[in-house]
């Protein structure tokens, strides 16, 4: 038995070292197969390679692709060479343009303020006849306050008198009131006036001095005091030369009334028409925007407390309000501001205006709204210069041809060069440079 176990020990032993050898050349074959492939991949790549080398074109073909290249790339050279002198000879031409509306800006300045001096001439003129209507008319009121109260103590003494007296009176006021009658249609008619044969023209003052004249003389029959008569003559010629000055201050009044009523006259409408036409277009913008706006002239006895009152309504369940610091917010503030601006940008005459982040605070939809409507008003060709300063602005934004933007850089990495980017140098060193090769 042992010797049998042995042997089948043997056999087994020998069996695996056959299985191993077996093993080993399937692996051979294996490594051999995988070297076939990468041997036939190999080979299949430079039979690519062999083609494309022998599909190639010559070295003749390519020199002469690389010749038309060279020239091609030639000829755009010589046309950006040219863009550029004509664009050099452009810009010369417009620094030429820029220095000539300077000049012509510096001759405008002098007009305007020589035009300012001129109506603050007028304006002093103006002031000084206005306070002196103000002091007439102070006058005039109190001399009208005067002359109330002396008819109310008139019909007080026309109510306390007895009724042959009141008789009397109506009488002599009826025939006084039918000679004025007359008079007025004499006068339109240009025949003689009635006669005052029985009509009574004494004034309620020449009444009063009538009465007091017979009343002194009532005394002096009575009694005689020294010193009255004196008094009497003396308070007569007082009331004369009051009642001069008065006449002579009502003409000065009424001359100043109709001097200033034909001065209202004549500017009241053009204002009128102006604030009309600039409320137009300041409503048309509010009403592009979803909002409303008005704008009105705040009259007042007081002239110089004239003003423009702004009207604004943002939402619909608003109604229209005066626009103050302290009723709307500072987005909604801005946005009146510009569009009040826009519509008085085609009425005004400045040369130029200049608007500092005025679209701080608002919505994107308003300052898109706004920035739209700002093109469209001082792109026209007979809009004035106008600039916008701002640090930011909404992408996708419309533009016209006739806009410029300026990018102003500031901050520590700018460089230490205060020459750098100018570009007058710029022009004057490509001339120099263009007449020394001429030269040569």
């Amino acid at each position: 038995m042992k010797k049998a176990g042995k042997q089948i020990e043997a056999e087994a032993k020998e069996i695996d070292e056959k299985a191993n050898k077996i093993k080993a050349r399937v692996d051979d074959a294996k490594k051999a197969q995988a070297d076939k492939t990468r041997l036939q991949q190999g080979l299949a790549r430079e039979k690519n390679k062999l083609q494309q080398k022998r599909a190639a074109p010559s070295v003749d073909e390519e020199r002469a692709e690389i010749q038309t290249q060279l020239l091609n790339n030639a000829k755009k050279r010589a046309k950006i060479v040219k863009e550029y002198v004509a664009l050099a000879k452009r810009v010369a031409l417009e620094q030429m343009e820029t220095t000539r509306v300077g000049l012509e800006y510096l001759q405008v300045n002098a007009n305007k303020i020589a035009l300012q001096e001129l109506c603050n001439k007028k304006d002093e003129k103006f002031n000084k006849a206005l306070e002196e209507f103000e002091k007439i008319h102070a006058e005039y009121d109190e001399v009208k306050k005067h002359s109330k109260d002396l008819l109310a103590e008139l019909r007080d003494a026309i109510d306390s008198a007895s009724d042959e007296i009141r008789e009397q009176f109506e009488a002599k006021q009826t025939k006084r009131e039918e000679y004025e009658v007359a008079c007025t249609a004499a006068k339109e008619n240009g025949t003689a006036p009635p006669s005052t044969e029985g009509v009574d023209l004494r004034s309620a003052d020449e009444c009063r001095a009538e009465l007091e004249t017979q009343e002194a003389q009532l005394e002096l029959v009575s009694k005689t005091q020294p010193g009255v008569i004196e008094q009497y003559e003396k308070r007569k010629r007082d009331i004369e030369q009051l009642e001069k000055t008065l006449e002579e201050k009502q003409r000065n009044a009424a001359k100043l009334e109709r001097s200033i009523k034909s001065t209202l006259d004549r500017w009241k409408p053009a204002l009128e028409q102006l604030v009309g036409s600039i409320g137009q277009k300041f409503s048309a913008a509010f009403d592009r925007i979803g909002c409303a706006g008005e704008i009105r002239i705040s009259e007042n006895e007081d002239y110089d407390k004239w003003a423009i009152d702004i009207l604004v309504k943002f939402r619909d369940d608003e109604k229209l309000q005066l626009l103050t610091g302290q009723r709307q917010s500072g987005g909604e503030r801005s946005l009146t501001t510009i569009l009040y601006l826009m519509s008085l940008t085609e009425e005004a005459r400045a040369p130029f205006s200049l608007v500092d982040e005025i679209n701080q605070g608002m919505d994107q939809r308003a300052e898109r709204v706004v920035h739209n409507s700002m093109v469209d008003v001082t792109c026209k060709d007979d809009a004035a210069q106008y600039f916008l300063i701002t640090p930011k602005l909404l992408p996708d934004l419309k533009y016209h041809e006739r806009m410029k933007i300026l990018c102003v850089n500031n901050g520590e990495w700018l460089p230490d060069e205060t020459r750098v980017g100018n570009l007058m140098n710029l022009i004057e060193g490509y001339i120099g440079r263009n007449r020394a090769t001429a030269g040569h």
